[in-house]
């Protein structure tokens, strides 16, 4: 018996000895979770819910719709959700785009194609994976089959990386889904998805770590029938000429390259309201708009309205004639409760609140900031299409039938979708909003970027 209580005193003093010890070594042991955040190009909400209606993605709990700046393109998009993370305001809209200051046009598919111009100092720095430049553009060689392909070494090069990276935080981009949703269509983007949705479940199931997984895209697509605007021969019957450079007062640079629901014009600054009138009145154009001391101009065939912004949080829409952004009935609305000031202001929430869920999402702001900011090159004249209507490079129409576009105003382009496996977001949200409501994760290579930049 004395032994038995020997050997439990001497016990109990060595757990007293160790069990600190102990308790730190199973703290620091513990495997600590991952997270990896998934960027599909252009897959709209109305697709990714139907993806779960079809019982893939059952890891995520509910997406949340993600309502993309005006206009629709992923540049303006990515820019503005990684912003947080350290993304930098793009060049253009789209990779091909004028420069004010040289007065030329910059881009196109010879830069398109070359890794450093296609990477260096855009959006694309940030991702752990994205792939070539080269690659990127195989996915137009034969269209929609080597689309697909493509799409499917993506999804092979993505789970690769993602199983030998051991960073905490690992983002990955994938840009087929959008190049199937132009020339494949939904049927295709569907089938890439579902084989992402398991490749994400076979990483979740292997992993040594706990993992988290975000997905989000930067805008939706519309799937229908397209007709090209005719919007050159609109701007000549108006006296003015497509030019590669602004010569003069009669100069528009036009810049073309994906096939997109809008269109961005330049030209000398008194050119503006004659050049928006002359495309308001063009069939396939919603409206056109611009901006003239701060006040954002909006005209199309059903009349004019105008956008002030007071400060960060109210503005005002008002509509001089008809009704160009349909909002005169939520205007109405807001003024029968009492929430739009004596000098016609409204908060910005409240616009928000009560326009996030009609066909133009979030209208009032989006084209304020779309007309006012986006770009360092910033067009004079922004137009917008309506559903079923596309303008862009004319070499793409050789390749394949549009399937679908995005770049306008409307839901189905507008709204892209953000979902997670470990946390609820809310039922609609902006882009600026996406980075921290998935918890403000910091990305591998915006650190390295800013030590960069600090040596």
């Amino acid at each position: 018996m004395r032994d038995l209580h020997a050997i439990a005193l001497a016990l109990s003093v060595v757990g007293m000895m160790i069990s600190p010890v102990a308790l730190a070594q199973s703290k620091t042991s513990a495997p600590t979770s991952r997270h990896i955040i998934i960027c599909v190009d252009g897959v709209g909400f109305s697709t990714i819910e139907k993806m779960r209606a079809e019982g893939h993605f059952k890891m995520f709990k509910a997406p949340s719709r993600m309502i993309a700046p005006f206009p629709t393109l992923t540049n303006l998009a990515m820019t503005e959700i990684l912003a947080p993370a350290g993304a930098d305001v793009p060049e253009g809209y789209e990779d091909s785009f004028y420069d004010t200051e040289k007065n030329r046009l910059r881009g196109g598919i010879v830069d398109r194609l070359r890794g450093d111009r296609f990477l260096r100092g855009t959006f694309r720095e940030l991702f752990d994976y994205h792939p070539s430049a080269i690659k990127s553009g195989l996915g137009y060689a034969a269209p929609p089959i080597s689309t697909y392909f493509e799409s499917l070494s993506d999804i092979i090069r993505f789970g690769q990386k993602a199983r030998a990276s051991d960073e905490d935080v690992f983002l990955a981009y994938t840009g087929a889904t959008d190049s199937l949703a132009h020339l494949g269509g939904e049927k295709l983007v569907k089938s890439f998805l579902a084989r992402l949705d398991a490749t994400i479940n076979s990483i979740a199931r292997d992993s040594e770590r706990p993992v988290a997984v975000t997905i989000f895209s930067d805008h939706g697509n519309h799937y229908r029938k397209y007709k090209r605007v005719g919007l050159k021969s609109a701007l000549r019957g108006a006296g003015f000429r497509l030019d590669s450079s602004i010569r003069d007062e009669k100069s528009v640079v036009f810049p073309q390259f994906g096939l997109i629901g809008c269109a961005v014009m330049f030209t000398k600054e008194a050119g503006e309201p004659r050049v928006a009138e002359a495309l308001s009145g063009v069939s396939g154009v919603d409206f056109a708009a611009y901006e003239t001391n701060g006040v954002v101009h909006v005209i199309s065939q059903n009349g004019r309205a105008r956008i002030e912004r007071r400060d960060e949080e109210h503005f005002k829409y008002v509509a001089e004639t008809g009704d160009p952004l349909g909002l005169n009935d939520v205007i109405r609305r807001l003024a029968a409760q009492g929430k739009i000031d004596r000098e016609g202001y409204v908060a910005d929430i409240e616009l928000f609140e009560a326009t996030r869920d009609g066909e133009r999402p979030d209208a009032v702001r989006r084209v304020f900031e779309g007309v006012t900011k986006g770009a360092n090159n910033r067009a004079n004249v922004i137009v917008n299409f309506h559903d079923g209507y596309y303008s862009g490079s004319s070499a793409l129409d050789v390749f394949a039938i549009l399937q679908a576009a995005h770049g306008n105003l409307g839901r189905e382009q507008s709204l892209g979708f953000v979902m997670s496996t470990d946390r609820e977001l809310p039922p609609s949200l902006r882009a600026g909003d996406v980075w921290r409501v998935i918890g403000s994760p910091t990305l591998n290579k915006a650190m390295r970027k800013e030590r960069t930049a600090k040596s």
